[in-house]
């Protein structure tokens, strides 16, 4: 026992004095929110048991409480809880790939069905572009009927070879500012590069759905078969949400034009709970008209409310309890309109029960298998201490959405800072667009003629820099915040690397003028540097890494 006072003690010390500030009010750099105290205890005291949710044989109490938050989340996104299906992940990435691996064996059960001699009547007189690309709810309604003549196996089988064989699975496409984890889905799925299609972005950072619109039916023209669109809620970088309500008319149209369709997956991992600001406590939906429901001040776009309001009609939808849903690490989910689809990837084991069968078992339908009781505990009460609805998680997250909006209004263009003794006039702060969320970027610049010359991205590093050594001397009581090269249509003075602030926190008038101050102070002295030394970027950096070289030799 002493030597185990010891390691506590070494790392207890260690926390204490290295571990990153998150509770602060000026911490606003990543999405890691402040944990309720009942999320905190359920957490340590499931752990303790060490509970495996990959069968209730191991862990019949988490468990049960990970279907309570899968009727939880279903709910949440709106859908029904008797048909969809939720668990929980170890994060978004993993959420998001599960999805894709359903999406991409389901696009491959009408052909293989078609080569089958004794399902083939289920598709008769489909065309090839049509069996590639048949509704999602036709597919499955396909898969069951195939289970029931007791066909699913070999079809299955079939649609395994057929997918070893294909030169592709299909296109997957998504807004060009996805998280950057899904080049790596793309890659675990055996998609190419030429598989792969980012789609341009609005001056708000949303997907252009027009874009995106040409390029689908431009797919199903040519006969090629679609993987999934995949459309942002609260994206990583900007916290934009796409209109997912112009996405599912998309859909609606090829389906007229063509007869084919396509899977729609929504990356709601941060924005996801972000629903609850418009849920009354039966799970119904206000219209947007009654905004505000919980008092908090933030005023929604009306186009966030309409793809919220969407939700309900995509095949799935990534949300992380980990993020806005203020819980513990790791504490992703996946959650499905239809919970046939998890049929097409379930594996039973040969060494461990599920159960009575009343419930679909996580074990054999999750991709991870293993994961932590402790997480579902924490979720389970997160959910159950603040609440699904307007007055609970919408209240919560409404104060933190309104901060960002206070911020972007203190450093709107129309209210530009006058010099003071912290900073000067050579420079400025302004917010790159609206928040849709809770995340705000800003461009930074230095403000007179002759600095306009630096190279993008360049000025904006050489603050973040200067923000990020402010806290490492003086952790307790500085700014953090994080970059973001922007990817959408050049902002005014061509700036690339923006400021993103986080804001998993309300912050009032006293806290925003700290964060005010320390972003003007920072910025005024990146300018001073400039002015003296000038600033290049390195050769072959596209500007996101930067060195201070004398002026002339810059210019």
């Amino acid at each position: 026992m002493d030597a185990v006072a010891s390691l506590v003690r070494e790392l207890s010390g260690r926390l204490a004095h290295q571990a990153t500030p998150l509770p602060s009010p000026l911490y606003l750099a990543h999405m890691t929110p402040d944990l309720p105290v009942a999320a905190s205890l359920a957490y340590l005291c499931a752990m303790l048991y060490n509970p495996n949710n990959v069968s209730p044989e191991t862990a019949p109490v988490t468990t049960e409480l990970e279907h309570e938050v899968s009727e939880d989340l279903c709910r949440l996104i709106g859908y029904q809880p008797g048909t969809g299906w939720a668990h929980l992940s170890s994060g978004g990435s993993t959420a998001n790939f599960e999805a894709m691996w359903i999406a991409r064996n389901l696009r491959s059960v009408p052909s293989a069905a078609a080569a089958h001699p004794a399902a083939a009547d289920l598709v008769s007189g489909r065309s090839p572009l049509v069996l590639a690309n048949m509704p999602v709810h036709q597919v499955l309604d396909l898969v069951e009927v195939l289970s029931a003549r007791g066909l699913l196996p070999e079809v299955g089988r079939l649609a395994a070879e057929q997918r070893r064989e294909a030169s592709t699975s299909g296109t997957l496409l998504l807004a060009r500012n996805a998280h950057y984890t899904w080049d790596r889905c793309a890659d675990l799925l055996g998609l190419g590069p030429a598989d792969v299609e980012k789609v341009e972005l609005t001056p708000t950072h949303r997907v252009d759905v027009q874009a995106l619109g040409r390029r689908v039916r431009a797919l199903l023209a040519n006969g090629q078969p679609i993987l999934a669109v995949v459309a942002m809620c609260g994206s990583s970088g900007e916290g934009a949400v796409d209109d997912l309500d112009a996405i599912l008319r998309l859909r609606a149209d090829c389906e007229r034009r063509f007869g084919a369709s396509f899977y729609v997956h929504v990356d709601a991992a941060f924005g996801g709970y972000c629903r609850s600001l418009w849920l009354h406590p039966d799970g119904t939906m206000a219209p947007f008209e009654d905004r505000p429901l919980d008092g908090s001040g933030a005023r929604m776009k009306p186009e966030v409310h309409a793809a919220f309001r969407a939700l309900p009609l995509a095949d799935s939808v990534t949300v992380d309890p980990h993020k806005n849903g203020h819980s513990p690490y790791p504490g992703g989910s996946v959650v499905f309109r239809d919970r046939r689809a998890v049929s097409l990837v379930a594996r039973e084991s040969m060494y461990f029960g599920q159960g009575n069968g009343s419930r679909i078992p996580f074990g054999p339908h999750t991709l991870e298998g293993g994961r932590p009781g402790a997480a579902a505990a924490a979720v389970w009460a997160a959910h159950r201490q603040i609440g699904l609805h307007s007055q609970g998680y919408g209240r919560l997250l409404g104060g933190c959405i309104a901060t960002a909006q206070r911020l972007h209004k203190r450093f709107s263009v129309a209210r530009r800072a006058a010099p003071t003794a912290s900073h000067d006039v050579n420079s400025e702060v302004i917010s790159c667009f609206a928040p849709d969320l809770n995340i705000l970027n800003l461009s930074v610049r230095p403000r007179e003629s002759e600095y306009q010359r630096v190279p993008r991205g360049a000025f904006g590093r050489l603050v973040l820099d200067s923000i990020l050594a402010e806290a490492a001397s003086e952790p307790l009581t500085s700014l953090y915040v994080s970059g973001n090269t922007l990817t959408g249509r050049p902002l005014p003075g061509g700036v690339e690397q923006a400021l993103r602030l986080c804001t998993m926190k309300e912050l009032g008038p006293t806290a925003l003028d700290v964060v005010e101050q320390h972003l003007r102070a920072a910025v005024s002295r990146s300018a001073g540097k400039v002015s003296t030394y000038g600033v290049a970027a390195k050769p072959g950096s596209a500007g996101d890494v930067v060195h201070v070289s004398p002026a002339k030799e810059w210019k």
